[in-house]
């Protein structure tokens, strides 16, 4: 069973690097997709407010 230890060690390395990496790029693409949705809003805000001033 030692001779499985730093194999078996690796592999847990390889598999909580491998999760970290996911989380870290879904966050990302979470958040740029979370400022575009922000942005949007408030030129869709800015928007109306234009068109109210002028009708």
């Amino acid at each position: 069973m030692e001779t499985l230890d730093p194999l078996l060690l690796s592999l847990f390395a390889l598999g909580v690097a491998s999760t970290a990496t996911v989380f870290v790029v879904s966050f990302r693409q979470v958040d740029r997709c979370e400022k575009e949705r922000s942005q949007v809003n408030r030129m869709r805000g800015r928007l109306n407010r234009l068109l109210q001033q002028r009708s």
